[in-house]
C-alpha cells in the first residue's frame, strides 16, 4: 500500500466481494424458478434475476474502484488473525452473538411449543441476559407483549399461529 491511504478502501474491497457473490446466489436462484410458456420474460424468476445482475455489475464496480484505492491490502490487514482474535475477543460481540444464539433458540421453540410461551420464554430470558429490568417486571412484560401479539395476529390478523 504504498503512497496516499484511502480510508474505507478495504471495507469497500470485503463489501464488493460480497456483492458479487450475493448477486452470484440472487442469480442462481432466479435462474432455478419456474419458466411459464418457456420464456423467462413471464417467469417470476426475472425481477430477481435483473437484481442479481445489477448486484453483480455494482459490486464489480466497487471492487475495481477499492483495488485501485488499496483495499486489498486493508482488507487483508482487517481480516488477518490478530484483528479477527481482537474481534471476536470484544465483549460486544460476544453479547450480540448471544443475542443471536437466543433468537435462533426461540425460533427453533416456535417449532415446538406454542407461540405463545415460547416468545414470552425469549423475552424473559433476553431482559435478563441484558439486565433490562427487575425479573418479575420481567416476566409480567414479556407475558403481556406474547399475549398482545398472539392475540392481534390470532384474532385480529385470522393468522394461525404455529
Amino acid at each position: 500500500m504504498k503512497g496516499r491511504v484511502h480510508k474505507g478502501s478495504g471495507a469497500d474491497y470485503i463489501s464488493a466481494v460480497c456483492l458479487i457473490i450475493f448477486g452470484a446466489a440472487f442469480s442462481i436462484a432466479a435462474l432455478r424458478m419456474r419458466v411459464f410458456n418457456n420464456s423467462l420474460l413471464v417467469s417470476p424468476g426475472l425481477f430477481p434475476l435483473i437484481l442479481g445482475g445489477v448486484f453483480i455489475l455494482l459490486g464489480f464496480l466497487l471492487f475495481r474502484s477499492a483495488a485501485k484505492r488499496g483495499g486489498r491490502e486493508q482488507a487483508s490487514h482487517v481480516l488477518g488473525k490478530e484483528n479477527l482474535c481482537a474481534f471476536f475477543a470484544s465483549p460486544r460481540v460476544r453479547k450480540g452473538t448471544i443475542l443471536l444464539l437466543l433468537i435462533v433458540a426461540y425460533v427453533l421453540a416456535v417449532g415446538h411449543i406454542p407461540f405463545l410461551w415460547a416468545t414470552a420464554a425469549y423475552l424473559i430470558v433476553t431482559f435478563f441476559y441484558l439486565k433490562a429490568m427487575k425479573l418479575h417486571w420481567s416476566i409480567l412484560l414479556a407475558f403481556a407483549a406474547a399475549w398482545v401479539i398472539t392475540f392481534a395476529f390470532r384474532d385480529l390478523f385470522r393468522i394461525p399461529m404455529p
